[in-house]
């Protein structure tokens, strides 16, 4: 099966979750998140960086995870067409790209957003490849974030596409290093 076709599938079966749904999804996926750095102590205190959610896409309750974990979070702004990160003045705002006021910054950790994974970190974007760009050459924890549902058996991967450390959903951590759940 091609990117294409997945991304269709997964899509479909996503926009059938109703909002009650999503959120106590999401809620679940913080607790996840949680105890990663209860397992990975040393991620705390570090900027990591973000993303702003579409409307069917996975999201940690973000201010619930500040509240239990001492991090800061940086989102996705856009520079030359290039995706870089920043922290912004006040609460997040935006919709795929973070607004203004912010100040840039570099994250020593990602939670990465996808349309699918598989558990040896392979990875299905929406097709525009700026994670694979921006993570291609930077040494830094990718941890990708998903519903239960769209860990399938193999995502077709290509050269350039960048395999997560950690994947993480409403149910379980996985480290895809040690292939186990913790």
């Amino acid at each position: 099966m091609n990117k294409e076709t997945f991304r269709k599938n997964i899509l479909e079966k996503l926009s059938l979750l109703a909002q009650i749904d999503i959120q106590s999804l999401n809620r679940s996926l913080t607790d996840q998140i949680v105890n990663v750095f209860s397992v990975f102590p040393e991620l705390q205190g570090q900027v990591g960086a973000a993303y702003l959610p579409f409307k069917v896409e996975i999201a940690p309750v973000y201010q619930e995870l500040l509240h239990k974990v001492p991090v800061n979070l940086a989102y996705p702004i856009l520079i030359d067409g290039n995706m870089e990160f920043a922290i912004p003045e006040g609460l997040p705002k935006g919709s795929t790209w973070l607004s203004r006021p912010y100040h840039q910054v570099e994250p020593q950790w990602a939670l990465i957003p996808g349309i699918g994974f598989d558990l040896q970190g392979s990875r299905l974007g929406r097709g525009k490849g700026f994670y694979d760009r921006y993570l291609c050459d930077r040494k830094i924890l990718k941890i990708g974030l998903a519903w239960s549902e769209q860990i399938v058996d193999k995502i077709p991967v290509e050269e350039h596409d960048c395999r997560m450390d950690l994947i993480i959903t409403e149910k379980f951590c996985w480290d895809v290093t040690q292939q186990k759940r913790f």
